[in-house]
């Protein structure tokens, strides 16, 4: 049975630019994003700053998270299948239990990054940055 995810709030473009600054001021200003359970299938995160954000148990299948800075960030059993992460920062991210079957990671940085039990069949990490333990504990 499918999980059943919430529809992504209206206000979505303010709750990243106040994630921004979240960010940007090591949280003295703005808020933490918490976009976690939301359905967020194909949108576009372009360069978008996701550092330190709650996307755990979302839906960003097909997602455009190219350049997207997402070092930190909690994916917990996120679903990213067939996205795309060119040159994505995911360092640190905590990726455990994600399935991105499909996902493109070309040059993206994976250092640091949890994989434990990640779903990785198919997934593109051409010139991708990653701990030589990387992938330990994934699916292929």
């Amino acid at each position: 049975m499918p999980e059943t995810r919430n529809a992504a709030p209206d206000n979505l473009p303010s709750l990243l630019e106040s994630h921004r600054l979240w960010a940007a001021t090591g949280g003295t200003h703005g808020a933490r994003a918490d976009l976690r359970n939301l359905d967020l299938v194909g949108r576009s995160f372009w360069r978008t700053d996701l550092r330190g954000a709650l996307l755990d148990g979302s839906d960003l299948a097909g997602a455009n998270l190219d350049h997207a800075d997402l070092r930190e960030a909690s994916l917990r059993g996120t679903r990213l299948a067939s996205a795309s992460l060119w040159e994505a920062n995911l360092g640190r991210a905590d990726l455990r239990g994600a399935d991105l079957h499909g996902a493109k990671l070309d040059h993206a940085d994976l250092r640091g990054a949890d994989l434990a039990g990640a779903d990785l069949e198919g997934v593109s990490l051409v010139h991708a940055l990653l701990d030589e333990d990387a992938g330990q504990g994934a699916r292929p």
